[in-house]
């Protein structure tokens, strides 16, 4: 079935080269540039091209760029915070282990996407978002609920693409400073420089931050440092066709506690991660093309008293997207083949050993409007080398009301494929063997939403239901420890809201989430009951700019691994509040001024790891 899939593929390359002489105008994902600081557009909604989000049939939210500069935070994992059905689970400082759960499913069950390249580490399948500064993001797209059918394995419980400004092509240069607590530094300069139509990105930013005693007991301060380069080429047009490219380098080090129960230790890891893609769009006849090329490469490099170790893990992948749209009617087929690789060091038990898998897929989406309503169906065929193929799917249907309602819903399948290392193992010093025989992660969700508009206000309210089989867990047996499926089905319910209102140069927006995750009949550890969200937005001058947010997390259970069997905790509710003041100075520069933790919760995300105080920074940034 694989080579059928990939013979597939290039015979319509074939094709689409035969005919290029009809090439004609190239359909940028996103031509406008203005349209990345509205909603009104969602880009991962679909693998060609965007679609408004009056043609959605599925919950999604949406940061942009105004919205992200008003909360003025340092990480993308504090922004996602303002967004409903999304739980982070932080050990301790800045530049270690933080998670996220979307909507009660594991921190591995989402897909996230940087520019275009999707940045899961290959070895666990999960993105550890703690070197991801906000400083160049200006959108966060997030889809909600089983998204497998365009996006494959991971997306069980979503899809989060986040926009940096490497795509630009306006001219633009920009730099920025800012510093406050904990020893914290950061500088970012940026440039977009146009050649011809065609133009060139490129942007640098340097982190350091002293940090704090993570065990919380008194110790020396874990830091982290961290630095970042990605360059663009964007809109190099030849012929009919436009050609695209991004490369990415980033390298997080950071200090870091360890030990059950925690203690204060001197280990560290160094985490650095390499991007590239590269994509050209064309037109042939009345259909539009997209074919792609990506690459990761992930390594860590964890060193303690105890011994260092090393894992590299590697994704490429291929894509080639074709689209027909009609007045009424759009269809796109799509191609796609993935390698992932992973290596662990010291490996005892195959000193040479590198685990691989590959998949090739073929996806199709169909979508009809018919007056006021909206009709989906889509559905995804996965030939995997390792494990069992599988088959996703998805159906919605929305319809709008003449007092500017909308009621939509939808009814998908993901899936979640085993990991390099919970097949492979590869930690033999820990005791840990893979399980070659796993079997992939399968679930089926339905969501029912509906969004108002009036006047100024718009809301939303969706409620959802998901339901796993085969969850992958770890056990002990012998002394030597594994994972496997689990039997018992594990179910994740709950309602998510949304709403925004705009008086004047006032914004106000906010959300909140009520879940239930249960595995069988046991209350599943890391998912919050509760979370809400809130932020004013006030444009109080011409020139003076005042924001304000409160993120709330309910209480959750965890385990307190310091005793075996390891009893379950409950880590208490807490909420994190923020400000920040900004005033522009003349034409192209803008002073700032914000808060985080104003009024210094003392909380927990993860069992035994502190988590940071109250900290004030100030900064400067120009523009021109």
């Amino acid at each position: 079935m694989k080579r059928f899939i990939l013979g597939t593929a290039l015979g319509i390359a074939s094709a689409v080269a035969t005919n290029a002489a009809g090439w004609a105008q190239v359909q940028a994902d996103v031509d406008d540039p203005d349209l990345f600081d509205t909603d009104e557009v969602v880009v991962s909604a679909t693998r060609l091209g965007a679609l408004d989000a009056d043609e959605l049939t599925i919950a999604s939210s949406v940061l942009t760029e105004t919205e992200i500069e008003a909360r003025g935070q340092q990480y993308v994992s504090d922004l996602l915070r303002s967004m409903p059905g999304i739980a982070i689970s932080a050990s301790g400082s800045r530049g270690n282990l933080t998670q996220i759960r979307v909507r009660g499913a594991e921190a591995n069950h989402v897909v996230v996407i940087i520019d275009g390249v999707e940045v899961a580490n290959p070895s666990d399948g999960g993105f550890d978002l703690s070197g991801l500064r906000a400083q160049d993001i200006v959108r966060i797209e997030v889809l909600r609920g089983e998204q497998s059918a365009l996006y494959g394995s991971d997306a069980v419980a979503g899809v989060i693409n986040v926009v940096t400004r490497a795509g630009n092509t306006a001219e633009r240069w920009q730099a920025s400073v800012e510093g406050g607590s904990r020893g914290t530094l950061e500088g970012q300069a940026s440039a977009v420089i146009p050649i011809g139509t065609a133009a060139l990105s490129v942007n640098g930013n340097a982190f350091r931050t002293d940090g704090f005693d993570i065990s919380g007991l008194g110790g020396e301060k874990d830091g982290s440092t961290s630095e970042t380069i990605n360059v663009g080429l964007n809109a190099v047009r030849f012929g009919g066709a436009r050609f695209d490219a991004k490369f990415a380098h980033s390298n997080v080090n950071a200090d870091f506690d360890s030990g059950s129960p925690l203690r204060d230790t001197s280990d560290t890891l160094e985490a650095g991660t390499t991007t590239a893609r590269g994509d050209v769009r064309f037109k042939t006849g009345v259909i539009d093309h997209k074919i792609g090329l990506g690459h990761l490469e992930r390594r860590t490099d964890t060193k303690s008293p105890t011994g260092t170790s090393r894992s590299v893990g590697e994704r490429t992948t291929a894509s080639w997207a074709a689209g027909l749209t009609r007045e009424t009617d759009k269809f796109t087929l799509l191609g796609e083949f993935e390698r992932e690789t992973y290596s662990n060091s010291p490996n005892s038990v195959d000193p040479d050993g590198k685990a691989e898998n590959d998949t090739a897929a073929i996806a199709a989406e169909y979508r009809r409007t018919l007056g006021p309503a909206t009709l989906t169906a889509s559905g995804r065929y996965d030939s995997n080398d390792l494990f069992d193929d599988a088959v996703t799917w998805r159906l919605g249907a929305a319809y709008d009301f003449s007092w500017e309602g909308r009621l939509r819903g939808s009814v998908g399948t993901g899936i979640k494929n085993p990991t390099l290392i919970e097949l492979f193992g590869f930690f033999p010093a820990s005791n840990f063997i893979g399980n070659p025989d796993l079997d992939p992660e399968k679930s089926i969700g339905v969501n029912v939403g509906y969004q108002q508009t009036i006047g100024a206000f718009e809301g939303s309210v969706d409620l959802f239901y998901s339901e796993l089989q085969d969850e992958i867990d770890g056990f002990v047996f012998n002394g030597v420890s594994s994972v496997r499926n689990l039997e018992r089905d594990s179910t994740r319910q709950g309602v998510e809201l949304e709403a925004s209102y705009t008086l004047g140069t006032v914004r106000l927006s906010g959300s909140a989430t009520f879940l239930d995750s249960d595995q069988g009949d046991v209350e599943e550890q890391r998912r919050p009951d509760m979370l809400a969200s809130a932020t004013i937005d006030w444009d109080a001058t011409d020139r003076l700019r005042l924001s304000a947010y409160a993120d709330h997390t309910g209480s959750q259970l965890d385990s307190d691994f310091s005793t075996f069997p390891a009893p379950r905790v409950t880590l208490d509710a807490f909420t994190l509040v923020g400000a920040r003041a900004a005033y522009a100075v003349g034409d192209h520069a803008t002073v700032s001024l914000r808060g985080e933790n104003l009024f210094d919760a003392d909380y927990q995300e993860v069992f035994g790891y502190a988590s940071p105080g109250r900290a004030v920074f100030a900064g400067l940034a120009l523009d021109f």
